[in-house]
């Protein structure tokens, strides 16, 4: 099992996301013909996506890699813990691993800057991994599995706190007759949540909770530095998913 992991911060909004991806086999070549296939190099979710079809395909094609082979999760935290992750990281590999019982043997790849390099040895110690490297993105594709997650939930979650989310309007082109208007960042995160991480038994027998699955210490975990209302904001929206129709 490898395990990418990436940032996103949102200093503004007092709060980053530690994004994972978990894939039981190593996505290095078929990531690597994808980009060639779009004749890139690297993907970058914050790269402009209005007007650019080119990167709308690519970033299609990353989403789908991930729900049809991985899956990923969130940890949340307070942005002022930037600088001082290695005690937060080692509760959180460790509870992650847990919930990957059978799994081969767990390697961890974090994008570079996260932590520093002399951090590492601690770390491998706590979390018992060895196999626990910093890593370039542009080196190790798996990281931008893990970049897409950071963006999109990163959206998602400063939408709910700034109460701005942007509008989209979805017509014919989308299968919506007459057209609907739709929050941004619900959509993209809504896009990838048949693939987040989660128990293996639905919430109630009943719709809507047939449908709905428990992710908290799967998909979402907080770290107890985070303020009530930030904790309660990243329950309301990554502590369940909901896999019925949404429309």
């Amino acid at each position: 099992m490898n395990i990418y992991i990436d940032e996103t911060v949102h200093e503004h909004h007092g709060f980053l996301i530690l994004a994972y991806v978990l894939c039981p086999s190593d996505p290095q070549d078929d990531l690597a013909r994808v980009l060639t296939a779009h004749m890139k190099e690297e993907f970058h979710a914050l790269e402009k996506m209005h007007g650019n079809e080119r990167a709308q395909e690519l970033r299609s094609e990353i989403r789908s890699y991930v729900n049809s082979n991985c899956r990923w999760g969130v940890f949340v935290l307070p942005s002022d813990t930037r600088w001082m992750l290695s005690d937060e990281l080692a509760w959180f590999i460790t509870k992650l691993v847990e919930t990957c019982s059978g799994a081969d043997r767990v390697s961890v790849f974090m994008d570079e800057g996260i932590i520093k390099q002399g951090d590492l040895p601690s770390l491998r110690e706590t979390t018992g991994i060895e196999r626990l490297k910093l890593c370039k993105s542009h080196e190790v594709n798996g990281i931008q599995l893990s970049d897409l997650v950071a963006a999109l939930c990163g959206v998602r979650l400063r939408e709910e706190i700034a109460h701005k989310p942007k509008m989209l309007q979805y017509g014919d082109e989308s299968g919506f007759d007459p057209p609907i208007e739709a929050e941004l960042g619900y959509e993209l995160w809504a896009s990838l949540r048949y693939s987040m991480h989660r128990d293996s038994a639905p919430i109630g027998r009943d719709m809507p909770e047939m449908a709905e699955f428990r992710t908290s210490g799967y998909g979402l975990f907080v770290s107890e530095k985070c303020s009530p209302e930030l904790r309660s904001v990243a329950e309301k929206l990554f502590g369940r998913v909901y896999l019925g129709c949404i429309h």
